[in-house]
């Protein structure tokens, strides 16, 4: 926009300017209409450039309106969308962690599952469920098909707890009495399982016992003959049933004759018991013999006295002849040399006792013997067996433990052999030890009151052969029952 001073000032100019000059003038007012024209049309630029920026500045401030309004928009949807993910993320998580859970769950299930199986079973489930298991693990990656890998074990469970429960029959392996494999067909009911052999000459129950390989150990059960059998084929049938899950019969058929238990105890455990056999007949012997030793009575030996004390000696002699044994010729012994000096008396006397003592306990160092030296085999036994054991281990190696355990336990018999050998002799020994010591103290009781009789002549001062002289005394005697010497 001009002025108005401006204005007014250039409209005087034009008004005087024709007063001065024409020429100028109008060469004047030409310049001034063209200067007039530009300004017109530069005004009439500058407002059309003002209206178009006008515009454009409206038109700008619209558009930055508009995107304030879309990025606000855009921000509400990013929070949205960041609100969303981590929603996602968590129920992500979630679903792992789910998934994870169930997929472990499984996994232990098919491990608890392969712990279940009858022996006799794995033939039936063990591979497939090990072929499952290794297609699963190559599935990790892909939680969809492991879970559905995964998922196979449990119906194959499930499957399972149906067949069994109706019962299902299935050809197989088993092992006869634990080492001999033989063809059949098994029969599973429930817990228990039963086995057939195919030429139905071997029947019995498949027990739960580890035998170091897939094929379970079936033990015969006494009964009637074909019952299983007829029931594993045809479905029907009388069928014995163990509560103790195989237990009862693991455990009879572990209990061993008298005949295996002997065996077992090899060439140290037969030497022991011959001298169990030795150590009982010499016992028997002993018990006859000691029995039977004839000693006299006391009302004999006092009438034998009364006999040489009165003098009728013939008499003595009938009686003492009478006796029979060791003891007898103890009392005949005194008898003879009766009349004579103490000395030879008792000299006499001991002569014939000494045998009586040996005679009584001859055998028994034997029984002393047996019972010192059986533990002493018996564990000589235990020691060669574990040896022999250790060497087998060397060369089968360690894998099944039952075998291990099953050397052991007949290593041991020989120790327990020899303990069942010397307990019980020992206690024998003792009794024959006393029963010889008594009757050998009731043969020392006749023998000094053989020598004590002489003293009844004194006091009756009947002479007699060897008498002693005056102011001689006689000599005392003394029997010890351990070791008897005359004073």
């Amino acid at each position: 926009m001009i002025p108005a001073n401006f204005r007014w000032a250039f409209a005087c100019l034009l008004t005087t300017c024709p007063l001065l000059a024409d020429g100028p003038v109008d060469a004047a007012r030409s310049d001034l209409d063209k200067s007039v024209a530009e300004l017109t049309a530069t005004q009439r630029e500058y407002a059309d450039l003002r209206r178009g920026l006008y515009r454009e500045i409206n038109r700008l401030d619209d558009e930055a309106l508009s995107l304030g309004k879309e990025l606000r928009g855009l921000l509400r949807e990013e929070e949205e969308r960041t609100a969303r993910i981590k929603s996602l993320e968590r129920e992500v998580e979630t679903r792992k962690t789910d998934f994870n859970y169930a997929s472990g769950v499984m996994n232990q299930y098919s491990k608890a599952l392969v712990t279940r199986l009858h022996p006799a079973e794995n033939q039936r489930y063990l591979e497939d469920i090990e072929r499952i298991d290794q297609r699963a693990a190559s599935n990790i990656e892909n939680p969809q098909a492991e879970l559905a890998e995964r998922r196979k074990v449990v119906e194959l469970g499930i499957e399972r707890l149906g067949a069994v429960a109706g019962g299902q029959r299935f050809e197989g392996k088993a092992l006869r009495n634990g080492n001999e494999a033989m063809e059949g067909t098994i029969l599973a009911t429930g817990p228990s399982v039963f086995f057939a052999s195919k030429d139905k000459s071997f029947e019995g129950v498949a027990t739960f016992a580890a035998t170091g390989t897939e094929l379970p150990t079936v033990i015969a059960v006494q009964g009637e003959p074909g019952g299983i059998a007829k029931a594993v084929f045809q479905g029907e049938g009388t069928l014995p049933m163990d509560g103790t899950m195989g237990k009862a019969l693991l455990t009879a058929e572990a209990q061993d004759t008298l005949i295996e238990t002997i065996e077992k105890g090899g060439m140290v455990g037969h030497c022991i018991l011959l001298l169990g056999a030795i150590s009982g007949i010499i016992v028997i012997f002993k018990l006859i013999e000691i029995h039977r030793f004839p000693v006299p009575d006391r009302g004999t030996i006092n009438r034998i006295l009364d006999h040489l004390v009165t003098g009728d000696h013939a008499a003595a002699k009938k009686e003492a002849a009478a006796i029979a044994g060791l003891p007898g010729e103890v009392v005949r012994a005194g008898v003879e040399n009766f009349y004579g000096k103490r000395k030879v008396l008792e000299e006499a006397i001991f002569e014939k006792l000494i045998d009586v003592k040996p005679r009584l306990e001859r055998f028994l160092p034997f029984l002393a013997l047996t019972a010192s030296t059986g533990p002493l085999l018996g564990l000589l036994g235990t020691v060669l067996g574990i040896i022999k054991t250790f060497q087998a281990m060397v060369i089968y190696g360690t894998g099944n433990a039952k075998n291990f355990s099953a050397g052991i336990s007949e290593a041991l018999i020989t120790t327990a052999e020899g303990l069942m050998v010397a307990i019980p002799v020992l206690i024998l020994h003792g009794l024959m030890k006393g029963l010889a010591k008594g009757k050998a103290g009731e043969v020392e009781s006749i023998a000094i009151a053989l020598v004590n009789g002489t003293s009844e002549l004194d006091k009756r001062h009947m002479p007699y052969p060897g008498k002693q002289g005056a102011g001689e005394e006689d000599e005392d005697f003394e029997l010890n029952s351990a070791n008897p010497n005359p004073a």
